[in-house]
């Protein structure tokens, strides 16, 4: 398809759309089961807290964003129960409602009336009664002594140091201090192949917890334990004095060096009338601000039972979540961030990834995180990012380039370990900036785990995310250069140092650079020039090239690596062109990610904004073998499947995706609708959303690297959705948009002059073309196996039936086998597919064709795994044999498919 998309500019008009939160406050008129049913209160500077009502009560979860132990674990602060008294919370006409325009969840029930927001890091209760009645107020924590045991992911057993707690007639004060239960942070960075002094030493001096207040003070607090939700602890329990007005002041911290007696102070100040007044008119003005900076609103008129609207709120509750941590220290994690509910078994019925169990039951606590803990595996973390550059939240941004930037001389210092110059960061990076305990750190400072030893690349994606924050929202980098340049002159010197190592030479018989060995993601092993690297190396290189604050000599290594970076890899697969996932790879690992669309998101090689190269994506898309597809097709959790579809122009699909990532329909969990998940992950499943208001926004608007780069309009839009929309792009330019009716009713670019960029592709997306895989020589036809597995339902035509998710096993005492496919006729064969996924136990194997009466050995290899693709010199045969010489144990094939050439790349056999 040629580029003659045309360029298509309305004069600005009078918006047709209301308020942009108009319609999405969230009101529940039943109290709630219990903190799966909460509400997210949103503060600021990584301060928040789950709230609900249950058993006449108001509950609270208190949370902060850094309150990260000394093993690196991020914990919720505690727990806040107040009952009004002689109030029946949750009869009828009971109400609890979240505004997100002000940040405020409000209860009613009859003459009572509750305000729970935020001043900052303090959250301030108010409630008002018609009767002069005391409050009993408790806080309990689930730390009231140390204890081990503790179920707190679905891998292994936690142990858990106690926090202290005060409690008086003023309230209660608490705190964890990391360094009562020192750990050497140092020490591991030296274990782990970092020098002592480039460790970002993150926990050791950090404490977490907080103060309550309570205007006229509280009698008679008694401690006593407590079994409440999901946990054992200790409680503090006392009454207000008998007001019609109450008011508490929650003063919550998470810092290195913070001072709980502060605290204490800051608290008591908080409950003056005058400092509430001031501050409620404060956040009323940061709010408002907040939501002046972008939104996107679909169908508003519509109402709950559209799917299209609830896209549109659950983007702006999501994005409410997210704003807790303006101003933030680090961070949120991805798997639940601040918000997590207990994981009461029962409580979750429907699971997105039915690989991982919901629960190992009790004893566990509120910071229990499904996946992984707490570790900040660079991937996932990600889209905590990236949402922010198009909705114009630098204050939300800034944690993750700032995470990146504290981290860099660790990443010099690894790079350095491995005899090379730069930075270098590794995929499952912890607080410190380490190989994280939990993924097999080796002495030399990367990962054991095969599958993500040299997987580099999200150095690249942040440097990538940081340049462009830099050209949409001008994030000054002049702190943050070093470390960008560094990711890319890795790559330069580690990769021309392995090459002289193996060949004599630092580059390829074609003058280029060898990224070998490498990861391609999660998923390419024993890689040569993944996608994700050469993409992020061609971006990265010139987007440097465009930062107007390089230097001359950087300048000159920028543009010499240029020129000796590889093309993205590409050859025929299922007979069409496509991006490959690396030029070669001998292993499929993870199958999760369909990693050849970096090269479309968020690298911008192909796709939307390259419109001669669209149909090259499709047919990538399409050409993705079906035993990967079936895994890295889906939209939950992390998965970029609507941004990818919104790369390939393809409204269609990216409605379909984009219903089921952030309608939140398909199987909701949690009563809050912007609680996604759980998917791989936990719950709330901040990547899951994040990825989601991504993909929403590249559905919408596609811009071009680079502040004079065209800006695609409404690219994957299904023009039967109404939209209202303002978001930012390179350039600080911003673009709002209304569409009704299938129209473009109005059009404001700011500035001005890039009205001339807007690409509007309504009705010009290309018709996608249908896609017809090559058909099998093999499938369906005669297949004798050299043994069987003695129960039913492991025949030997199950290795050939077309359905991996069968398969054939051999003997159980079989160390050795072979498969034969009679094709009933001579056939011309270019390749093989073999297929070993749950039981990867093939150590050795060959594959012969028989010509005439004699077998002819075609291919050999160790390993197998779930999709061995394993192109041939073209043969003609009338038979084909699979020989598994070696096998740990019994051998399982789920398929053995011979196919005509151009059927698969010709990337996979290996070097």
């Amino acid at each position: 398809m040629k580029a003659i998309i045309p360029i298509f500019v309305v004069a600005a008009l009078v918006p047709t759309f209301a308020s942009p939160l108009e319609g999405y406050k969230v009101r529940w008129d039943t109290p709630s089961i219990d903190s799966l049913d909460s509400m997210p209160l949103s503060g600021r500077m990584g301060a928040g807290a789950n709230v609900w009502v249950q058993d006449g009560s108001i509950w609270l979860y208190l949370a902060h964003g850094g309150a990260f132990d000394e093993r690196g674990r991020l914990l919720k602060l505690g727990c806040v129960r107040i009952t009004p008294q002689e109030v029946e919370l949750g009869k009828d006409g009971f109400v609890q409602e979240l505004d997100p325009a002000t940040g405020t969840i409000s209860i009613i029930q009859e003459d009572f009336k509750a305000s729970l927001w935020f001043a900052g890091e303090t959250l301030i209760y108010e409630s008002e009664h018609g009767r002069e009645k005391p409050l009993e107020v408790s806080f309990a924590t689930w730390r009231d002594r140390d204890k081990s045991g503790l179920k707190l992911d679905m891998f292994r057993e936690a142990e858990m140091k106690a926090d202290r707690i005060s409690a008086d007639e003023s309230g209660f004060v608490w705190w964890h201090r990391n360094a009562d239960h020192g750990v050497d942070v140092a020490g591991l960075g030296e274990g782990r192949g970092i020098e002592k002094a480039a460790v970002f030493d993150a926990t050791s001096r950090r404490v977490s917890g907080g103060a309550i207040a309570v205007a006229g003070g509280i009698d008679k607090v008694v401690e006593s334990p407590v079994q409440w939700q999901f946990w054992e602890g200790r409680a503090w329990t006392g009454k207000t004095l008998s007001r019609r007005s109450q008011r508490i002041a929650m003063r919550l911290d998470a810092a290195i060096g913070a001072a709980p007696e502060q605290w204490r102070a800051e608290a008591r100040t908080a409950l003056k009338t005058g400092f509430v007044e001031m501050a409620k008119a404060d956040e009323v003005r940061r709010w408002r601000e907040f939501w002046s900076r972008s939104h996107v609103r679909i169908n508003p008129a519509a109402g709950e039972d559209d799917a299209g609207f609830l896209i549109g709120r659950n983007y702006q509750l999501f994005r409410y979540m997210l704003a807790a941590n303006r101003d933030g220290e680090l961070p949120f994690l991805f798997n639940g961030g601040i918000f997590t509910p207990d994981n009461k078994p029962g409580r979750i019925t429907g699971n997105n990834n039915d690989e991982l169990p919901i629960s190992q039951g009790g004893p566990s606590t509120p910071d229990f995180r499904r996946w992984m803990f707490c570790c900040f595996m660079s991937q996932n973390q990600r889209w905590l990012g990236w949402p922010n550059l198009a909705n114009g939240d630098a204050d939300l941004l800034s944690p993750s380039v700032k995470f990146y930037r504290d981290r860099s001389p660790a990443a010099f210092s690894r790079a350095k370990r491995q005899g090379a110059a730069g930075a270098v960061y590794v995929e499952p990076l912890d607080i410190w900036g380490l190989c994280s305990a939990e993924v097999g750190p080796r002495p030399d400072g990367l990962t054991g785990a095969e599958h993500l030893t040299y997987h580099f690349s999200m150095g690249l994606e942040h440097a990538w995310m940081a340049l462009q924050a830099h050209d949409t929202l001008g994030i000054d980098l002049s702190e943050d250069l070093p470390w960008i340049q560094g990711v890319a002159g890795f790559y330069d010197s580690f990769y021309r140092a392995q090459g002289k190592q193996r060949n004599g030479r630092e580059l390829g018989d074609d003058d280029k650079l060898v990224i070998y060995p490498s990861n391609g993601l999660e998923y390419a092993g024993d890689a040569t020039n993944p996608v994700d690297a050469v993409s992020g190396l061609l971006a990265v290189s010139e987007g440097l090239l465009r930062y107007p604050g390089l230097d001359a000599a950087a300048r000159e290594r920028c543009e010499k690596l240029l020129k000796v970076l590889p093309p993205i890899p590409t050859a025929r697969r299922q007979g069409r062109l496509a991006v490959l996932p690396a030029k070669t790879y001998t292993k499929g690992n993870n199958h999760w990610e369909p990693i050849e669309h970096y090269a479309a998101w968020p690298y911008r090689r192909i796709g939307i904004t390259r419109p001669d190269s669209i149909q090259l994506l499709r047919d990538t898309w399409d050409s993705i073998p079906e035993v990967r597809g079936r895994l890295c097709k889906q939209d939950y959790s992390w998965m970029a499947n609507l941004v990818n579809a919104a790369s390939m122009a393809s409204p269609e699909q990216a409605k379909q995706r984009a219903i089921y990532k952030m309608a939140n329909t398909a199987a909701p969990q949690a009563r809050f609708p912007a609680f996604f998940g759980p998917g791989h992950d936990w719950l709330p499943d901040f990547n899951w959303g994040g990825s989601g208001m991504t993909g929403v926004q590249e559905m919408l608007l596609a811009p071009e690297p680079g502040k004079c780069g065209k800006l695609h309009l409404f690219g994957g839009w299904p023009t039967e959705w109404d939209v209202d929309f303002k978001l930012h792009a390179p350039g600080k330019t911003v673009v709002e948009a209304s569409l009704k009716g299938g129209k473009l009713v109005s059009l404001k670019v700011t500035p001005e002059s890039r009205k001339k960029d807007i690409v509007n592709w309504l009705g010009k997306h290309p018709e996608w073309k249908p896609f017809t895989r090559p058909a099998s020589l093999a499938q369906g036809k005669p297949i004798n196996a050299s043994s069987q597995f003695a129960e039913p339902g492991y025949d030997a035509k199950l290795a050939n039936d077309g359905d991996p998710k069968t398969r054939w096993s051999s003997d159980y005492a079989a160390r050795s086998g072979s498969l034969e496919i009679d094709l009933g006729a001579e056939r011309e064969i270019g390749s093989f597919l073999i297929s070993e996924i749950e039981w990867k136990e093939t150590r050795e194997f060959t594959i012969e064709v028989k010509q005439g009466d004699v077998w002819k050995e075609v291919a050999r290899g160790t390993s197998i795994g779930p999709d061995k693709e394993i192109p041939i010199p073209a043969v003609k045969a009338r038979a084909v044999r699979l020989n598994i010489l070696k096998a740990t144990n019994a051998i399982n094939i789920n398929e053995f498919q011979a196919l005509p050439p151009g059927a698969c790349s010709a990337s996979t056999p290996g070097r």
